[in-house]
């Protein structure tokens, strides 16, 4: 028995190095794929300067997430980017940036998502202070009038918290 569990010991030392080395490379190869969009430089996304399209501020804060808003900005990208949107590569000049107030956002094991209606805007992006949650599109679609903005943890369309104000767009707003 004991040389049994010695031979999967000395298995797991040599298989193991192997696969991190293997993982390593797929990723690296998948990372330099000339046909896969390149990743958007989402820190410069979150700083970029945008134009309000849309706002609205609870008087009372909602739901357990202490839901109190939302923003939705349009973002001018300083270069276009080729980026993938429902499957499809398409080339961008803009992004919208939807960002949740309220909290403060507990940190889990899953990522805070931000909706509107029933499409995925993005996984957000939680401040310093927990008291916002921002996510980025490149897919102005989902960008519409009377959109409900809500968040989960993780994908699960049953555990969104929404806001009750829809979107409305601001003088010259839309996309």
């Amino acid at each position: 028995m004991r040389s049994f569990i010695n031979r999967r010991v000395a298995f797991a030392l040599v298989a193991l190095p192997l696969l991190l080395v293997t993982g390593v490379s797929t990723l690296s190869q998948r990372n330099n794929n000339p046909n896969r969009p390149k990743e958007p430089p989402l820190q410069e996304l979150l700083q970029l300067p945008g134009r309000l399209i849309s706002e609205n501020k609870a008087a009372r804060p909602s739901s357990d997430l202490r839901l109190t808003g939302y923003r939705v900005e349009e973002v001018r990208l300083p270069r276009n980017l080729t980026v993938e949107v429902r499957g499809q590569n398409v080339v961008v000049d803009k992004a919208w940036r939807v960002t949740v107030q309220g909290g403060p956002f507990p940190v889990r094991a899953l990522p805070a998502v931000v909706w509107i209606d029933d499409e995925i805007v993005g996984n957000g992006i939680e401040n310093e202070t927990l008291s916002q949650v921002t996510a980025i599109t490149f897919d102005g679609s989902l960008i519409r009038e009377g959109g409900v903005v809500s968040v989960s943890y993780g994908e699960d369309k049953e555990t969104r918290r929404k806001l009750p104000q829809g979107l409305q767009f601001k003088q010259g707003g839309g996309n």
